[in-house]
């Protein structure tokens, strides 16, 4: 079978799952809503503002990290994965196919946020952020789909996970938002979010040194979920 018969297969099983369940299309619109939330209190939150919006920004990577994830673990229940080894595809393969769709979302909503939220990110800025949101994507995708064998399980992960992974910017918030001597937000320094902060905080000053910190930490998550990936799923 041509490259082309093996992907277009599976992209009539991608159609089944949007018709019946068009969670693409709400998560646009859910993601497009908080940003403009966001917005409308830019005036009224003052120096939390760039904090606030990073936290949304956050999100961006999550919510549509999730959705290839849930659509991993459909297939994983609904036994297609099986029916896949058959045509047959690799891992790597799937998996790039499985994400793509997923990437160009969130690099078109990474570079219309700055605009919605009226934030200025300078071109450097901005293509730092979209590289780490889409290891971001990637990784939030991997970890749905390695740890669940069900849509049902899939909700749970996702829930436990994405407030793990929440937690950096939110600690960041609170600490600035009460003035605490200590950052405890240092403490989640293991998690890629926590990275994602960091470089997103000095993006204003022009300094991009702990990009590399944040690509290899990213990196030090994501290739250990590629190989579960191709151990428990396909």
């Amino acid at each position: 079978m041509s490259f082309v018969k093996k992907f277009g297969a599976i992209y009539k099983t991608d159609l089944k799952l949007l018709r019946r369940d068009p969670m693409l299309l709400y998560s646009v619109a859910m993601t497009l809503v908080l940003l403009l939330i966001v917005r409308y209190f830019k005036d009224r939150v003052g120096v939390y503002y760039s904090l606030l919006a990073l936290v949304v920004l956050v999100l961006i990577p999550m919510i549509f990290g999730m959705l290839p994830g849930f659509m991993m673990a459909d297939e994983k229940e609904e036994k297609t994965v099986q029916a896949l080894k058959v045509i047959p595809i690799s891992s790597e393969a799937f998996l790039a196919y499985r994400l793509t769709w997923a990437s160009i979302v969130v690099a078109v909503f990474t570079f219309v946020a700055p605009y919605i939220l009226d934030i200025e990110i300078p071109q450097k800025g901005l293509l730092a952020l979209m590289t780490l949101f889409l290891f971001e994507a990637w990784t939030y995708g991997l970890m749905i789909s390695s740890l669940s064998e069900s849509r049902m399980q899939a909700l749970t992960v996702s829930k436990v996970l994405g407030w793990l992974l929440f937690l950096p910017p939110a600690i960041k918030l609170i600490v600035v938002w009460r003035n605490l001597s200590t950052d405890w937000s240092k403490f989640t320094a293991f998690l890629p979010t926590y990275w994602l902060y960091k470089v997103f905080e000095e993006i204003s000053l022009n300094d991009y040194s702990n990009f590399p910190i944040a690509l290899a930490v990213h990196l030090a998550w994501l290739i250990p979920l590629v190989v579960m990936f191709r151990k428990r799923v396909l």
